[in-house]
């Protein structure tokens, strides 16, 4: 048995387990995965992954530029994606660490304890970045977690500090959305053309981010 499939005997749910298997699946099988209901992610888009043979552990690894070229279509699709990818590789990592974390059940047992160091090692090869990156990665995965998912950009998934309100509905930080604009006449999000008319300044949405960052510095110190 290998060291994913025992993490993956200690999952809580359907969903913990699969965010650790993930790293085992062909593209075949991630594909199905992401057009379940869980995910929903568009049918033309797990298309794209399986002709481009991404495996579940190919798709840990996936950033903003890995699935911009990929080109998926609209920017919508693509952020969809990307939360979907940081959810699940947050909890496999998270997974990871509890396993490894976890006092083992017969220390005394040497066949346990060697058992133990290579389904580390296996771990490390399969899955794990190198212990530095791994550990900053984690600290920069749950900050960005915590963030309302109201209150990132569309375009970048950064928290908003200017959010403007776009002809087309969508509420972008005022850099990323002039930045799109001088080259797109169309809506990140939809795709479709978008009317020209001033942006917005999102009053509401940018008082409610202003009164979160302070109750989350507060909860930091």
């Amino acid at each position: 048995q290998s060291a994913i499939e025992r993490i993956a005997q200690r999952a809580a749910c359907e969903q913990e387990r699969d965010s650790v298997l993930i790293a085992t699946w062909p593209a075949a099988a991630l594909a199905g995965w992401l057009a379940g209901s869980e995910n929903r992610i568009q049918q033309s888009v797990c298309e794209k992954l399986l002709a481009a043979n991404v495996t579940g552990e190919q798709l840990l690894c996936l950033r903003k530029g890995d699935v911009s070229k990929l080109g998926l279509g609209t920017l919508g699709m693509e952020v969809r994606l990307l939360s979907v990818v940081r959810k699940v590789r947050n909890s496999h990592f998270a997974a990871l660490r509890a396993f490894f974390n976890a006092p083992p059940s017969c220390s005394s047992c040497s066949s346990c304890s060697s058992s133990s160091v290579a389904a580390a090692s296996t771990i490390a090869v399969v899955a794990a970045p190198p212990p530095p990156a791994a550990a900053a990665a984690a600290a920069d995965a749950t900050e960005r977690s915590s963030i309302p998912h109201d209150f990132k950009c569309p375009i970048s998934l950064e928290l908003m500090e200017q959010p403007m309100i776009a002809p087309d509905g969508f509420s972008y930080e005022e850099a990323e959305i002039t930045t799109w604009l001088a080259s797109h006449d169309t809506s990140p999000m939809t795709g479709e053309q978008m009317a020209s008319e001033p942006l917005i300044l999102n009053k509401s949405l940018r008082n409610a981010i202003t009164a979160w960052k302070e109750e989350h510095l507060r909860r930091r110190r």
